[in-house]
């Protein structure tokens, strides 16, 4: 009878902590679920402000670049180098710089009247960027004009002229791909950021939704490049120094 007693009193503790545990586990399932919520839900709400754009920007700008030559590290800027960031047509059909490149020239032609320093045009839009500079005074350039990707500017760039360290102009959110491109191919750079045509503003929802998609691009682009480098990336050692002056396309990426 005492065995009996005993024996339903341990199952009932048993049952008791099993009971207990259980509330545990639905306790700190409940509060995960309100937590992961509440973080998607503030995540897509800052995707409306500029909020979600500046972390990314801030996180990018403090990723570790590779290892440098000694040179690279050592030596000061000594040239410009401009990267394109796509073309399109005006109402004419002729083709012209977007806004992207745009901005970018009018930065390396603010930066130069600053400090005179030689400029590298690095993409298809070389040949394009070359003669607004040369509309604003600005001659004396070295293009590259081959190149169809931010893999390629790099590469392209370090076969077209011997560069140790650059001021690397193009927008804050492309900058820390660039950057680790031309680290790799042992150019060291001090970044320029040249303004994106679209402003943040706390009032204009779709304008801070543009710059979070194009923050959450460069993110997916950057892990792209460190886990599986782009195929379409020709080599230098490929490609001729006139293959270098004579570009591949006009059809240009606007997010490269």
């Amino acid at each position: 009878m005492w065995s009996k007693k005993s024996l339903s009193k341990r199952l009932w503790r048993h049952y008791l902590r099993s009971a207990e545990r259980m509330v545990k586990l639905f306790r700190i399932i409940s509060i995960t679920f309100v937590l992961g919520s509440t973080i998607i839900i503030i995540v897509l709400i800052s995707l409306f402000t500029p909020l979600f754009s500046h972390a990314v920007i801030y996180v990018l700008q403090h990723l570790p670049l590779p290892t440098m030559p000694a040179d690279a590290m050592g030596s000061p800027p000594t040239a410009y180098v401009v990267l394109g960031g796509g073309l399109t047509n005006d109402s004419n059909n002729q083709i012209i710089l977007n806004r992207y490149s745009l901005n970018r020239v009018r930065t390396a032609a603010t930066a130069y009247h600053d400090l005179p320093l030689p400029i590298v045009l690095s993409g298809a839009e070389a040949p394009w960027l070359r003669q607004w500079l040369i509309e604003h005074g600005i001659d004396g350039l070295i293009s590259e004009n081959a190149s169809m990707n931010t893999c390629e500017n790099a590469r392209f760039t370090a076969k077209r002229i011997p560069l140790n360290h650059v001021y690397l102009i193009t927008d804050s959110y492309h900058m820390a791909r660039a950057r680790r491109q031309f680290a790799l191919n042992g150019i060291n750079s001090t970044p320029i950021n040249a303004p994106l045509p679209v402003e943040r503003d706390w009032g204009e929802p779709a304008q801070n939704l543009s710059h979070s998609r194009r923050a959450v691009y460069e993110i997916a682009a950057y892990l792209r490049d460190v886990l599986r480098p782009q195929l379409d990336c020709r080599r230098a050692e490929d490609m001729t120094s006139q293959q270098l002056l004579t570009p591949r396309g006009v059809a240009v990426k606007t997010f490269d």
